[in-house]
């Protein structure tokens, strides 16, 4: 095959090939010369249809001053020769878009010419894309797995609300007592004798007592406000 001359700057084009494409290459200005067919096997053969559909009855485009041609092989502003087919010598080229990408072809010899930076546009999607590096997954922390503590809101009272009434005394035997002395079980007062089972020593400093709670863990709600409750209680067991 004779060597065909570049459609832009009329040099010498060589035949290569590089990343998936055939086309003849200009050592001068870069530009690409590509068979068709060869390319529809890149951007698929309905896109190159389409390409050569809209080309039909368009203008030539000036490589030089962007001015639109016409029907003259040579712009008539800036005197730059109009693109030429290398194949069959057809000029002005019409201009077209094939991906975005302006390229000027030939509907006769079914192939399209570009210049250097299209060229390597056009090449970037075939090209191997690096992948991204991997992310480490997070280090597991003991916390993670911990609730997190909501304070309780202000309005909200976490200490027995005893009905005392005008004269403290046990809800079982009526008998009067020091709050201090007696037991709280459900919001009620109730002296060492009387206490319900689960029931815990009187202190503003503990929370509400619990249904579930047994006797036996009584010892671990006393505190130092709540110690001569304890005794007082005990007493009153070994002597009822």
């Amino acid at each position: 095959m004779q060597p065909s001359a570049c459609p832009y700057c009329q040099t010498t084009m060589r035949n290569t090939y590089a990343r998936g494409l055939t086309r003849d290459e200009c050592g001068a200005c870069g530009a690409g010369w590509f068979d068709a067919e060869l390319l529809g096997k890149v951007v698929t053969g309905p896109v190159m249809d389409a390409v050569f559909e809209q080309a039909k009855g368009k203008p030539g485009r000036c490589r030089g001053c962007e001015a639109s041609l016409q029907y003259v092989p040579g712009c008539p502003s800036c005197g730059s020769r109009a693109p030429t087919c290398p194949g069959c010598g057809g000029a002005p080229l019409p201009a077209v878009e094939l991906k975005g990408l302006p390229v000027d072809v030939c509907g006769k010899c079914r192939g399209v010419a570009m210049g250097r930076e299209e060229v390597a546009r056009l090449q970037q999607p075939t090209a191997p894309q690096p992948r991204p590096p991997e992310e480490p997954a997070p280090e597991i922390q003991a916390a993670d797995f911990e609730h997190e503590y909501v304070p309780a809101p202000p309005s909200m009272s976490l200490r027995p609300r005893v009905m005392l009434g005008d004269e403290p005394a046990c809800t079982t035997c009526g008998r009067r007592l020091e709050p201090r002395y007696g037991f709280v079980w459900e919001e009620r007062l109730f002296c060492g004798s009387c206490a319900p089972e689960g029931s815990v020593p009187y202190s503003d400093e503990l929370t509400k007592a619990r249904p579930s709670e047994s006797s036996g863990r009584r010892a671990q709600y006393l505190n130092t406000g709540a110690t001569e409750s304890a005794v007082v209680w005990l007493l009153s067991k070994l002597f009822k």
